[in-house]
């Protein structure tokens, strides 16, 4: 038996670019395991490791990254592609020609794994396309000669907008409180400056009079002192 750790590879959608998804095979037999990955798009994903042996009761760790090929292009191109684990027990050690030979002479069993997308917005990754995210569980190793396995769904689900809308509805409506505060303090402002002009304006006022008073006071005594 082998096991993997998802059934999804999952593709972390950073500034355009994908990133690398390990997957770790474990094999959980005294036997030794030799495994060969084969994908339906060979020109658009590498996978290091795509052969080897695996120990028994050991792990291995598998690397599957995108070709320069992916990208340019959309991400419905990347998801939902397929991915083939054949499986041999063998006895002893192979080498990577006998492995090769292994898988062209006798029946093995394989596990299907599929592809899928997060991205990352408004601080949370979010799932852009593709099948359950959510998986992360243990596969067991089954017999594709004699077992029948489900098939993999192929529609491409439109991802719940959901969170996005509200993040961006909630800052719009930051955007309006916070100019319509601006606008309470402008006009609160302009009330004060208007009525400290009316204030002024009242005071000079009811000054004038006196100071027209004293001057023609003083006028009128520098005329009799003229006259004098």
């Amino acid at each position: 038996m082998l096991e993997v750790s998802s059934t999804e590879i999952i593709f972390d959608l950073k500034n355009d670019i994908y990133i690398p998804y390990n997957l770790s095979l474990k094999n959980v037999t005294s036997l030794y395991l030799a495994y060969k990955i084969k994908s339906t798009k060979p020109e658009l994903f590498s996978v290091k490791q795509s052969r080897g042996l695996i120990s028994p009761h050991q792990s291995e760790v598998v690397e599957f990254s995108t070709t320069d090929r992916a990208k340019n292009l959309d991400p419905k191109h990347i998801v939902n592609q397929k991915f083939q684990i054949y499986v041999i027990s063998v006895q002893e050690k192979k080498s990577i020609a006998e492995i090769d030979n292994l898988f062209q002479s006798q029946a093995c069993f394989n596990i299907r794994l599929c592809t899928s997308i997060l991205k990352e917005e408004f601080g949370k990754k979010i799932p852009i396309f593709g099948n359950n995210l959510a998986s992360s569980h243990a596969s067991v190793l089954s017999n594709s000669r004699t077992e029948s396995q489900a098939t993999m769904q192929s529609i491409i689900y439109p991802t719940p907008l959901t969170n996005q809308v509200q993040c961006v509805q909630r800052l719009k409506q930051i955007e309006l409180d916070l100019a319509e505060e601006k606008r309470k303090r402008e006009q609160l402002y302009n009330t004060i400056e208007i009525q400290k002009l009316k204030k002024g304006s009242s005071l000079f006022k009811f000054i004038l009079p006196i100071i027209l008073g004293i001057l023609l006071s003083n006028i009128y005594q520098m005329s009799l002192q003229y006259y004098e």
